[in-house]
């Protein structure tokens, strides 16, 4: 049977292009790779593939079978829930500390869309190839199984915060975890989708990142938004910031 190609969620045909030569063990850019038994990289290296991810594209979608991992470099991608009536809500970021794709077993689906949100490159397994990595005994299932319950942990905890917290709050949260995620104070982002990224109208988010910006903790202009005062985002947020780092430190080391 041909295998269907990935699609954007306007039903283009997913655009990755090559992004550079030869992957090494030395050269990937992603602490979560970097936690994989050393023996379990050397196998997975050979049938690694680099490649450029594009803002907007769909790197899986729910319900269908996950065909590919990917590891974020530089890319940033969302884990997004969708309704039939078209409303999306971020349930998730994942960048060069995490993997994108848990539900690893060929045939396998995952429960939300994976869209990129920021540009850039990413280290590409199929599932295929993971699924053979961990026929093999070794501690790479108990790594996994810990990713997997921060992620769940994240989810919970986001969860919960999108319901008892106020919109300021969220706000504050959400860009924690972007600078947390891109590894640098500024990065693109447009009001439109931080509105969708946390499931409110665009006025509602607009009246947030203004007053954030009039107290000097971020600025915003042409689409790039920049964090000038990383302690004050922190006391703007609420504690569901603090909850889903510390259970990363906890399980993940970071």
């Amino acid at each position: 049977m041909m295998k269907r190609a990935l699609r954007t969620s306007s039903g283009r045909p997913l655009a990755i292009g090559a992004a550079g030569g030869p992957i090494t063990g030395d050269s990937v850019k992603n602490r979560f790779w970097l936690l994989l038994p050393g023996t379990a990289r050397e196998r997975l290296i050979s049938r690694a593939k680099r490649v450029w991810l594009n803002a907007g594209e769909s790197v899986f979608q729910a319900h269908e079978p996950l065909r590919a991992l990917y590891f974020p470099e530089t890319a940033v991608i969302s884990r997004i829930a969708r309704l039939k009536d078209g409303q999306t809500l971020e349930i998730g970021l994942i960048g060069s500390d995490g993997m994108a794709g848990i539900s690893i077993l060929p045939g396998s689906v995952m429960p939300y869309d994976g869209i990129v949100q920021i540009a850039g490159t990413a280290i590409r397994i199929t599932a295929a190839a993971m699924a053979d990595q961990l026929r093999q005994p070794g501690p790479t299932h108990d790594l996994l199984g810990k990713y997997a319950w921060a992620i769940m942990g994240d989810s919970i905890q986001g969860a919960a915060c999108n319901s008892f917290h106020g919109i300021s709050q969220r706000c504050a949260r959400w860009l924690l975890m972007m600078h947390d995620t891109v590894g640098q104070p500024d990065f693109p982002i447009t009001q439109d989708l931080l509105a969708q990224m946390i499931g409110v109208r665009r006025a509602t988010v607009t009246q947030a990142a203004r007053t954030l910006q009039r107290h000097g903790i971020i600025d915003y202009k042409h689409g790039r938004l920049m964090i000038r005062d990383r302690p004050a985002l922190e006391a703007a947020s609420c504690e569901c910031y603090r909850i889903m780092r510390d259970t990363h430190r906890h399980l993940l080391g970071f």
